[in-house]
């Protein structure tokens, strides 16, 4: 199949928007989404109870079965339970939401051995495929359109079969840069080809930005709870850590940040406003603009992790940090792993042309040059739409499997359990009951068959032992094994 023309067309056609995701969902979905939009924010309450569906029809001018279609969807995700000749009430859950943050106040940390070791056994049993990922960050493969990707790369190696025969070197593929920075821009960030630096991945993008930015021996603030390759690569490059208290539905507040630069020297900041990893929290655009201008009034750098933005419950990528206006650098890294392209290792990072230099040259010194082949797919499915299609029909399918994640931990696992509230991603941040120990689940988890990752990696210090995070990306066994967990942590706390 030769490649389709008129990219530019087809890329304007398909911009993120919310309008756009909303007209192209099923009836059924968008009124299913308004309705759990109400459930999770707290509009309908546990037990009330839903319009009927003959008053649904006449509200929203759909039919019968559209209006079933809806509540059926809002039933399978356990948000609405359906009553004998009573209708649909909101489901009652038994987990509390969590709230507030795992630690008081920013903290300088220091790496303990412990969490080395743990995390090496985390990161082999999230590579093991007999095991159950509940801890791994990605959406199960039969969620990415695998075979358009198969064809379409078939298609980029008739045309040209010399990719296999030459380097993607740095800066890294002109279009692919194009349609990045256009990406951007629809979000509010006025960038050009010439801010992009396509990497190995985003922890490449991250190692070249600390590299560039930063000195060893430096102090960099992150959140707390954070990924735990953001410690690692801090830890490699021999920079001090400071964690700041993280909101898990709201992100850091400024003032935490504004707090620890006035007792220490912060030279870079590394956050993640657009959907956190582990919690799935979101900056709102005030928070942010505050944000902002506390790195502008202490001259920190930031470095924004966008890797989770595009996977925006809401069905709209939020403005970048990088949008705000600050008279202190911020440097955007993204990648495509966990929206397209897993194994492709396309990632980037967006920064001032005479930075990219810069980070050209660390390149040059480590991995040279990336995967062309990836670089060529990827370019292709930005500029032809493939990737906006694709994410209107990923989006809604993790949010479900979220939300139904949630509600199996609310069913299986022993009262006091407190669950985060994600605004995007597909990962639930979970926090347990007295008595639990989340490395010591992790150890018994993987003896049945599954694998979880225990909140104590996303810390340097203690204080996360009770927490663990589970992965929504719909892996088809998650049911079962949520239940087989459930026991586990209720034999930890006598439940």
């Amino acid at each position: 199949m030769p490649i389709a023309k008129h990219r530019r067309a087809h890329y304007n056609r398909y911009r993120l928007s919310k309008d756009n995701y909303n007209r192209a969902a099923p009836r059924y979905e968008r009124i299913a989404n308004r309705v759990a939009r109400a459930i999770k924010t707290g509009a309908l309450a546990p037990g009330a109870r839903l319009p009927s569906l003959r008053v649904l029809c006449e509200r929203d001018g759909v039919s019968l079965m559209t209006a079933l279609a809806a509540y059926r969807r809002l039933e399978a995700l356990g948000l609405v339970t359906a009553i004998e000749r009573s209708g649909y009430r909101v489901a009652r859950a038994t987990t509390m939401p969590l709230t507030g943050t795992a630690i008081a106040r920013p903290r300088i940390v220091k790496a303990r051995a412990p969490r080395a070791r743990i995390l090496g056994e985390v990161l082999a049993a999230a590579s093991d495929p007999k095991l159950v990922p509940l801890g791994l960050a990605t959406p199960d493969p039969s969620l990415f359109p695998l075979a358009t990707l198969r064809r379409l790369t078939g298609s980029l190696l008739a045309e040209d079969p010399t990719i296999w025969a030459r380097y993607a070197l740095p800066p890294g593929d002109l279009r692919l840069r194009r349609a990045i920075a256009q990406r951007l821009a629809v979000r509010g960030a006025p960038v050009s080809a010439e801010h992009v630096l396509i990497t190995a991945g985003a922890m490449e993008a991250l190692t070249l930005a600390l590299r560039t930015l930063t000195r060893p021996g430096e102090c960099v603030a992150v959140e707390c709870p954070t990924f735990f390759g953001i410690h690692d690569a801090l830890q490699a490059h021999g920079l001090d850590v400071v964690e700041l208290p993280t909101d898990p539905m709201l992100g850091i507040d400024p003032a935490h940040l504004d707090d620890a630069c006035r007792k220490r020297r912060i030279a870079a900041a590394v956050l993640m406003p657009n959907i956190g990893n582990p919690t799935g929290a979101a900056m709102s655009p005030e928070r942010k603009r505050e944000l902002a201008r506390v790195l502008a009034k202490h001259r920190v750098v930031a470095i924004e992790d966008d890797l989770y933005a595009e996977l925006s419950f809401d069905r709209r990528a939020a403005t970048p940090l990088l949008a705000e206006r600050s008279d202190a650098p911020i440097v955007l890294v993204g990648s495509l792993s966990k929206t397209l392209l897993p194994a492709g290792r396309v990632g980037y990072v967006v920064a001032e042309p005479s930075t990219i230099e810069h980070m050209m040259d660390a390149k040059r010194s480590s991995t040279l040059a990336n995967p062309t082949l990836s670089e060529r797919v990827a370019a292709e499915c930005l500029e032809s739409g493939l990737f906006d299609r694709h994410l209107r029909r990923l989006v809604p399918r993790l949010e479900d499997g979220v939300c139904s994640l949630a509600h199996a931990v609310a069913r299986s696992f022993p009262p006091g359990t407190r669950v985060s509230e994600p605004r995007g991603g597909f990962t639930l941040w979970v926090e347990l009951p007295d008595g639990s120990d989340g490395e010591q689940i992790f150890w018994e988890a993987r003896e049945v068959g599954i694998c979880i990752v225990p909140g104590s990696v996303f810390s340097l210090a203690r204080g996360l032992e009770r927490f663990i995070r589970l992965s929504g990306g719909t892996d088809p066994r998650s049911a079962q094994a949520i239940e087989r967990l459930g026991r586990i942590v209720r034999s930890h706390v006598g439940a």
